[in-house]
């Protein structure tokens, strides 16, 4: 499969977690699974592990971010978004994680995110054979 996990999983799964999401970011990464990502998810996601809320909770100094980056670019197949694709998702922010999904010709998207269980986003997605699911769905699929 290929599969691209939104940052909501991507935070959960950092090297400090001993989580379900880090179970299946390695899961993947050490199976014949593709994960896609983009530059643009990668820069977001630092961002995010930089906020003091996540902060506390996860304690990553600056090089242990930085080296979780680089870790997602080594393991996964970075794709380059395409700014004229247009897709149907309300927040814009979750624009670059459809267009990971599509231009990579992903087969799931593993999210948390309402917004992406939205009946438009779905059928947007479901056209494209794209699935959406959680990640609990995501590594009971891929363990099956």
């Amino acid at each position: 499969m290929r599969i691209v996990l939104d940052t909501t999983i991507l935070v959960r799964a950092n090297e400090s977690s001993q989580g379900l999401a880090r179970q299946l970011l390695l899961d993947i990464v050490t199976s014949r699974h593709t994960l896609l990502l983009c530059n643009e998810m990668l820069h977001e996601l630092a961002r995010v592990l930089r906020y003091p809320r996540l902060q506390a909770l996860h304690g990553l100094p600056e090089s242990r971010i930085y080296d979780y980056i680089g870790f997602l670019r080594e393991v996964s197949q970075l794709v380059t978004l395409n700014p004229v694709l247009s897709v149907p998702i309300r927040d814009v922010n979750d624009i670059v994680v459809v267009q990971t999904a599509v231009i990579g010709e992903a087969d799931v998207i593993s999210t948390t995110d309402a917004d992406f269980y939205d009946r438009r986003i779905t059928r947007f997605l479901a056209n494209l054979g794209i699935a959406v699911m959680d990640d609990v769905t995501l590594l009971r699929k891929m363990r099956v």
